[in-house]
């Protein structure tokens, strides 16, 4: 929200400055936040968000909504998006779009098919978040307010922005990062996926923001699984951190491991992943890290470097058996190469990449030889000397 006020603001002093025709031109912009894209039977459905701007001389009124949602149908999304500006009352404008949504048959059908219109779109800045919507139509996901912030285009790139620095589930992707990767030779791409938790009706409400306890609201689910440009299915929570840690992507990671028949909580937030192409049938992927215990419940002494060291390997050990088990999923179900392994074969030696990219997703990403080495170290054990159960 602080963003788009900003956007706002800086508007109106560059206007001010110009006069009361500068007034006038804002006064008749509609400004875009946030656009999503779903498929009808003979074309395509384009949704804009489009935030409201104060009446010229007047005060917002209590319950005036502060956004809007309007939707144009065609056979192209050229059609639909003049098919919007027919009944928008303002000069619809594009250059603050910072969300993207689009919904699930669209991501089947194929999302270059999409994709040159907001390449072409001379407006759109293409740095904003791009998004899979799951179980709901993308035009949905725009309609739900939040009571933290007034736009819910705000609210879905703060969802995502605090999501992907603190449960690795999600991970910010932005249409150049997603494009880039679908060009990629030896790539494919993953989004972070966006679905309501309870009914459009009662989320798109303005009273939503007036409770407590929203009726519904945004969660971010698991990873989108895309081959090329289309979606081939989705990840579970549990698969979709470790997609993001085998991808360098996780920046803060909570894992509880088992020892001595309880669970000890271990935080890092400096894991870092290490791929290295042994050949075209061998890769060797290297997790590193520090952790910190935060949670222990066992009588244990956390003093003890010996303990330490038992728990550090038993740490590396689920690790490795998670993250082995996720690739071994993505190589079998998917065929997908998430990973990038392609790309390194194809970066290191493009001679080798050459014979084998034609097959690389059917027939030699499937049975690569991937193993998967740690290097993990527990560095502090937490603020007191000994457990709460010690301390009895």
């Amino acid at each position: 929200m602080k963003k788009l006020i900003l956007i706002i603001t800086t508007l109106i002093i560059s206007v001010t400055l110009t006069g009361c025709g500068g007034y006038e031109e804002l006064n008749n912009l509609s400004i875009v936040t946030a656009v999503a894209f779903d498929k009808t039977d003979d074309g395509y459905e384009l949704s804009f968000l489009i935030a409201n701007s104060p009446k010229a001389q007047t005060s917002s009124k209590e319950g005036e909504a502060k956004t809007t949602v309007y939707t144009g149908k065609g056979k192209t999304i050229a059609e639909a998006s003049k098919d919007i500006e027919q009944i928008v009352p303002k000069q619809v404008y594009l250059g603050h779009i910072n969300v993207v949504v689009i919904s699930e048959d669209i991501a089947k059908d194929g999302f270059l098919k999409i994709a040159d219109w907001l390449l072409r779109n001379p407006q759109t800045r293409k740095k904003f978040y791009l998004l899979q919507a799951k179980d709901e139509k993308a035009k949905n996901i725009l309609k739900i307010v939040s009571p933290l912030e007034s736009f819910p285009s705000q609210s879905i790139a703060t969802l995502i922005e605090s999501n992907s620095e603190t449960k690795s589930i999600a991970t910010s992707i932005t249409y150049s990062n997603f494009i880039s990767q679908i060009l990629e030779k030896g790539y494919d791409p993953v989004l972070p996926s966006i679905t309501i938790n309870g009914s459009v009706k009662e989320g798109s409400n303005e009273k939503n923001l007036e409770t407590t306890e929203p009726e519904s609201y945004l969660v971010l689910g698991p990873l989108a699984i895309y081959k090329g440009d289309k979606l081939k299915g989705f990840s579970t929570e549990e698969e979709s951190w470790a997609i993001n840690v085998l991808k360098g992507d996780s920046k803060e990671i909570n894992y509880n491991v088992k020892y001595q028949n309880e669970n000890i909580s271990i935080e890092t937030s400096s894991l870092k992943s290490t791929i290295k192409i042994i050949d075209e049938k061998n890769i060797e992927i290297t997790i590193s890290g520090v952790g910190d215990i935060y949670n222990i419940n066992n009588k244990i002494d956390i003093q003890d470097y010996k303990e330490i060291n038992k728990i550090e390997k038993a740490w590396s050990s689920s690790l490795k058996k998670d993250l082995t088990k996720v690739i071994k999923k993505v190589q079998s179900k998917w065929q997908a190469d998430i990973f990038g392994f392609g790309n390194l074969i194809y970066k290191n030696d493009p001679n080798t990449w050459e014979k084998l990219e034609k097959n690389w997703n059917s027939k030699y990403f499937p049975h690569l030889n991937i193993k998967v080495k740690t290097d993990l170290k527990i560095d502090a054990t937490g603020s007191l000397l000994n457990t709460i159960k010690e301390d009895k």
